[in-house]
């Protein structure tokens, strides 16, 4: 397994954008235009695929040629048609200013080849799968592959092991931590749908009773910023009745068991979908939902930092959809709930560093003659606690205000940018340090401590120190702008 993952994705550098990969202008059509006009024109310059675009040249479709024999010579279709007749419609696109590994991991994830590549709103190239192999070597979606064909529980917990030495080496080589953890959560979506399917095909544990339903992650992982560190946080919607709860707990708990021996543990709040709490009909997460916005006790509040980022990662996915488009509008009409939220979440703070660092040495200095010194500067950071959870709750409510439905913390502060909720400078400066923090995490993290998020000041140099108090600094100053947003 370790030799397939170096082959993957060992030569994953520092973060470029995709924008830099476009190196000739998209061939493009009209929707009208005839299947026969596209693919001269495709076989004239030899190209993979062209973009279907209206008047405005704004993609509505592609065709590549991978879709050529199931779409147009196995029907012999008539070459006089409509591209329109045979494309895919409203393309999956990426914005030029976004990062390689993100464009990896829409590939993987929709299982396509071919991204428009848009900048400002325009059309401005296509990436292909091709064109990242020439720059990474190798396709995330191989290595997607190799979990896929698990058919073991301890093939799936020896990747576990890869994705750790993968992480850390991308960290090294200079990967923004944004970037690494949205990587390692495709990586662990990938694990725990494999899961899913090997717990199904087990002829001694009873299937899932047959009506949609699908299986959410919670957390950093419904944020796409899991870390290596992690324990469960999943649930569970299905779409019928109550009474088929009790079945979906207990084949849940079978999962929750096997995601446990392949690395993840178990929830210590219990915070997994075979728990009835976790696992309810899509009725019953909007009774309950409700309940929280209407009456916003604090266990009720903390259920909702908990289950309100949640993202489907098997099955029914819709239920997650309409739950997600109800779940952004009815927050929004119960003021004293996201009130309630936005005050619970203000009493995390961000934590500080002694400036000048000057302090922290002569703090060192004493430690090391076994003086007390934490006055002075502390030796820890719980970077966790202290450093990335409150930008998390202070975004999360700032979203949840605003009708924005993205999940992940930099998406919803882009989002918040883009609504003019965050200035730009405010923005970049969040996002950046936000990134850092999540650095020094996941370098806590690698470090296999007692505890994962205590990252060892002493460890740092002064350089080191001083980007991190800076950063602390930014994220600080965020909790006042968002403070006075929410009129706090």
């Amino acid at each position: 397994m370790d030799d397939a993952l170096q082959k993957d994705l060992s030569l994953i550098g520092p973060e470029i954008q995709v924008g830099y990969l476009v190196r000739k202008r998209p061939l493009v059509c009209l929707a009208t235009d005839s299947i026969r006009a596209a693919l001269e024109a495709m076989d004239k310059i030899s190209v993979g695929s062209i973009v279907v675009v209206n008047a405005d040249e704004d993609p509505v479709g592609i065709l590549t040629r991978y879709d050529l024999i199931r779409r147009i010579i196995l029907p012999a279709l008539d070459l006089a048609s409509p591209i329109e007749s045979v494309m895919t419609p409203n393309p999956i696109r990426i914005e030029a200013n976004e990062s390689v590994i993100e464009a990896m991991v829409l590939m993987a994830t929709h299982r396509i080849r071919h991204l428009p590549v848009m900048r400002d709103d325009t059309l401005i190239g296509v990436l292909s799968e091709s064109d990242v192999m020439a720059h990474q070597r190798q396709s995330l979606r191989s290595l997607s592959s190799l979990i896929a064909k698990a058919v073991k529980f301890e093939e799936l917990a020896s990747v576990g092991l890869d994705i750790r030495r993968l992480a850390q080496r991308l960290i090294g080589e200079g990967l923004s931590a944004t970037a690494v953890a949205k990587l390692m959560s495709h990586l662990n979506d990938a694990m725990t749908v494999r899961v899913i399917e090997l717990v199904k095909a087990d002829s001694k544990i009873m299937s899932p009773p047959t009506v949609p339903w699908a299986w959410l992650a919670l957390g950093s992982e419904g944020r796409d910023e899991q870390t290596i560190a992690t324990d469960q946080d999943n649930a569970i919607i299905f779409e019928g009745d109550e009474v088929l709860q009790p079945l979906f707990q207990d084949f849940a708990k079978h999962v929750n068991e096997a995601l446990d021996r392949v690395g993840f543990p178990l929830c210590k709040g219990g915070v997994m979908a075979q728990h009835a709490k976790w696992c309810r009909s899509d009725t019953g997460w909007r009774e309950e939902i409700s309940q929280w916005c209407e009456r916003p006790t604090p266990q009720h509040l903390l259920d909702g930092h908990t289950f309100l980022d949640f993202r489907a990662l098997y099955g029914a996915k819709e239920l997650a959809s309409e739950l997600r488009e109800w779940v952004t509008k009815q927050v929004v009409q119960h003021p004293q709930f996201l009130r309630e939220l936005a005050q619970d979440s203000m009493r995390a703070r961000v934590g500080e560093l002694p400036n000048p660092v000057v302090f922290t040495y002569v703090a060192r200095w004493l430690r090391k003659r076994e003086l007390q010194s934490e006055w002075l500067s502390p030796s820890h950071l719980d970077i966790k606690k202290h450093g990335t959870a409150p930008v998390v709750a202070w975004i999360r409510i700032l979203a949840l205000m605003n009708g924005v439905s993205v999940t992940s913390t930099d998406g919803r502060m882009a989002a918040l940018q883009e609504l003019g909720k965050l200035q730009l400078s405010e923005s970049q400066a969040a996002r950046r340090s936000f990134d850092l923090a999540q650095r020094y995490r996941l370098r806590a993290q690698l470090m296999g401590l007692d505890n994962p998020n205590e990252l060892p000041l002493d460890d740092l140099s002064r350089f080191e120190l001083e980007e991190l108090r800076h950063a602390l600094d930014d994220l600080s100053r965020l909790k006042s702008g968002v403070a006075m947003d929410l009129r706090l």
